[in-house]
């Protein structure tokens, strides 16, 4: 299928992609008060910038806005800096997968808290029929592979006890990405932010395979009425057979 892809789409949005990423370290300000001084935060925000801000050009092209994974690619590409500069820092992988816990646990509270505000219940978001239909139209768009960097998603129908929907990913664009980027060793860390939205928003999330942990799919699985355990440590997890060193 011919598709236009815009070779400069992220670069025409440089501006707006760096005041996004000063957000995000301004939220991780708190997680790294807990290990660093302020003087040293600011000094790995520098250099988390500049790795952000060469890292930008790099990310593919997969549909822009009219994608809603762009905005994910995004968001993962970002926290390859944060990952990146932490490990030149001396920082382990494993307190790297840690931090990236605890952010994403912060951000999906931030979520939640202005849902709520709004006298909104957070979970019903992912389970109206609006977006189940959203859901079932954006994994048949997926299906086309109109980019190659793209996900590639097939709706899964409920069985109105154990789960009320999921999605089996065949192809990721995380993990494609993380993998021209030679960072592929991350990528399981942002798999495990599925685990803390799923648990902040209280409804159940579980997933045997991820294809960040060297399996062929991703099988994901939601519940309205469930529940979603805090996933670090993430040794039991069914998808993490591998071990933090």
């Amino acid at each position: 299928m011919s598709v236009k892809v815009v070779k400069d789409y992220y670069i025409k949005n440089k501006a707006k992609l760096m005041t996004q990423f000063d957000k995000t370290l301004h939220i991780s300000r708190g997680i790294l008060r807990k290990r660093y001084i302020d003087s040293q935060i600011e000094l790995m925000f520098d250099k988390m910038r500049k790795d952000y801000e060469n890292l930008i050009p790099e990310i593919p092209y997969i549909g822009g806005r009219k994608n809603p994974f762009t905005s994910m690619l995004i968001d993962s590409v970002s926290m390859l800096a944060f990952f990146r500069t932490l490990e030149n820092e001396g920082l382990s992988y494993r307190d790297i997968g840690k931090l990236n816990y605890e952010y994403w646990e912060m951000v999906n509270k931030r979520r939640v808290h202005k849902l709520e505000k709004k006298g909104q219940q957070p979970k019903d978001q992912y389970f109206n029929e609006t977006y189940i239909n959203f859901n079932k139209t954006l994994a048949k768009d997926l299906q086309q592979k109109k980019y190659p960097d793209d996900w590639v998603m097939e709706f899964v129908e409920g069985d109105g006890k154990t789960f009320d929907y999921g999605n089996r990913f065949t192809e990721c664009g995380i993990h494609k990405t993380f993998k021209k980027l030679g960072a592929e060793k991350y990528v399981p860390f942002i798999c495990l932010t599925d685990f803390a939205q799923g648990n902040i928003f209280g409804f159940g999330f579980t997933r045997t395979q991820t294809i960040g942990n060297g399996d062929p799919i991703c099988d994901h699985r939601f519940l309205k009425n469930g529940t979603t355990p805090r996933a670090w440590p993430p040794e039991d997890l069914p998808e993490y057979r591998s071990k933090i060193p």
